[in-house]
């Protein structure tokens, strides 16, 4: 893991979708606790106890800015030669500090005091220094406006998503119907207003920082935000049919109840996949900064996107280019963004998508086909999958060990080799896992949810994947890929997550969402699978 620790970019990426999460958890716990959960008729106890859920999240929050102002001031002491006086005065420290000592202050008042005040006050600092670190407060231009947005955006979120793990907990803790109907009602019209406001903000920081229709699929920056918008729109479709569901909650509550519970959570899963892909994009220069030598024109979109037959043969080992020696792959790939690829390099990738595309294709189509009736052969599709594992540790690295000169075990040190073997040990542990849930070997039920969470959080997880091709439009190219799968991973992992919570017999009500669920997730499949037999990355 030598190399994880030398990332400075993936580390810190990871510790600020960690710091908005935490965030909008901690916000959103003040705002259910001031709105929801008081005139609900919770129990003393049980607010005691949702407090110390925020406590927990506020100190969460506070030591996860810890580590990101230690892993920047790293980064720049390491790459830069600035000195500890240079760090400790520099803008991001100063912010960064104000955020942890708000974040304490946060947690202590929520553990120590049941009055709200000083905990609300607590979170808008918070709120404040986080704002600072964002890219509205480097703007030149429109910053007061850019700043309000960007705080709407967080307030939207943390009304939203952050509170609903509250509710979640509220609803198992009340032991009155009465009360549990008067707090999900409140939480929705709260949810409502917090879902506007994001709306509203977001449209006016996309038309800021993206400029224009054409930069949501022309540049790295504006596919992200596609992504988040999609995303963002599967959940707004879980949240309508609660809203809806909320509405009918006077007679015969606990069906309707049952699937409120069941949709929050995978709306929450959703909404940390979008705050994984906002943390992805305060990575990225938005599109309106971009040159043209970053920029895809339409026509280039558009021919990028058109069906070509995939390639499943690669080129001799001896006209790829020769493999860089370790120390030197892993300090490229830390700190210069790697070497660039020569042509049968980019032949050779493509090929490993092309049959990872045939392999997920043929798994989604056997998946597709099990949910039709009396078909138990087709239950063991997840085998597929451990085909595609064996073929990723053989073939994925030609520089090392079966095919190059590199060790076994000594080419785990460089980042893109070990990306690519932990997730072949990723794919071959859902495999069985789910094989022996089809078939009914298995049953754990802790073990049914192994595939959706890893689908789901390899699907999070390929928003953070960058290529480092050298030429930036390689990098517009590649994202015009994978960002289309991380969307469809997290919905094929969270449409199965969905099917699965609403298996219950006892529950009628929850039988067609279980059904729309169980036919959406491999559809999805399918369609990673025929966007990696497309894959290119020219």
């Amino acid at each position: 893991m030598i190399w994880f620790v030398r990332d400075f970019d993936l580390l810190s990426l990871l510790l600020r979708a960690l710091s908005f999460a935490l965030e909008a958890l901690a916000l959103g716990g003040i705002f259910f606790l001031l709105f929801c959960a008081r005139s609900g008729g919770l129990a003393p106890e049980a607010l005691a106890g949702l407090r110390r859920t925020a406590s927990k999240f506020a100190l969460g929050l506070a030591l996860a800015q810890i580590a990101l102002i230690a892993t920047t001031s790293a980064m720049l002491m390491g790459n830069s030669g600035m000195g500890m006086r240079d760090v400790v005065s520099a803008a991001y420290f100063v912010a960064g500090t104000a955020f942890t000592a708000a974040a304490v202050a946060m947690a202590l008042c929520l553990r120590l005091t049941p009055k709200l005040g000083p905990a609300a006050v607590a979170g808008l600092v918070a709120l404040a220094a986080s704002i600072s670190l964002s890219h509205a407060a480097s703007r030149m231009d429109h910053r007061p406006l850019l700043m309000v947005l960007t705080a709407g955006h967080h307030l939207g979120m943390a009304a939203w998503i952050g509170a609903m793990p509250f509710l979640l907990i509220a609803l198992r803790r009340s032991r009155d119907p009465e009360s549990a109907r008067r707090m999900a009602r409140r939480f929705s019209t709260m949810a409502l207003i917090g879902v506007t406001v994001l709306i509203v903000a977001g449209v006016g920081l996309s038309w800021f920082y993206a400029g224009s229709w054409a930069a949501l699929v022309e540049t790295s920056y504006g596919i992200l935000l596609s992504s988040k918008i999609v995303l963002t729109g599967l959940m707004l479709t879980l949240g309508a049919a609660n809203f809806l569901a909320l509405r009918r909650l006077e007679t015969n509550p606990a069906p309707l109840l049952f699937r409120l519970r069941r949709f929050s959570g995978t709306e929450i899963g959703l909404g940390f996949t979008v705050i994984l892909a906002a943390a992805s994009l305060t990575a990225q220069s938005p599109s309106v900064d971009e040159t043209a030598q970053d920029t895809l024109t339409g026509h280039q979109v558009v021919e990028r996107m058109e069906w070509r037959w995939p390639s499943f043969h690669t080129p001799a080992l001896a006209q790829l280019a020769p493999p860089t020696p370790l120390n030197v792959a892993v300090r490229e790939a830390t700190y210069t963004g790697g070497s660039e690829s020569d042509a049968n390099d980019r032949a050779w990738s493509e090929y490993n998508h092309h049959w990872a595309g045939l392999i997920v294709l043929a798994a989604g189509s056997l998946a597709l086909v099990s949910r039709w009736p009396r078909q138990r052969w087709a239950h063991w599709w997840p085998l597929l999958f451990l085909g595609l594992s064996v073929f990723i540790l053989l073939r994925a690295d030609p520089e090392c060990w079966p095919l190059g000169p590199r060790p076994f075990w000594a080419s785990f040190t460089a980042p893109d080799v070990l990306e690519h073997r932990v997730f072949a040990v990723l794919i071959a542990v859902f495999a069985i896992f789910e094989c022996g849930v089809e078939t009914g070997r298995l049953r754990s039920p802790a073990a049914r949810f192994v595939f959706p969470l890893l689908c789901a959080a390899g699907g999070a997880l390929l928003l953070t994947h960058t290529h480092a091709l050298g030429d930036g439009t390689d990098e517009v190219y590649a994202e015009l890929s994978h960002t289309p799968m991380a969307i469809l991973g997290a919905a094929a992992g969270w449409g199965r997550w969905l099917e699965l919570r609403l298996d219950d017999p006892a529950v009628e009500r929850a039988s067609r969402p279980r059904q729309i669920a169980a036919w959406a997730w491999p559809v999805c499949l399918v369609l990673i699978g025929l966007l990696l037999l497309n894959y290119r990355e020219t």
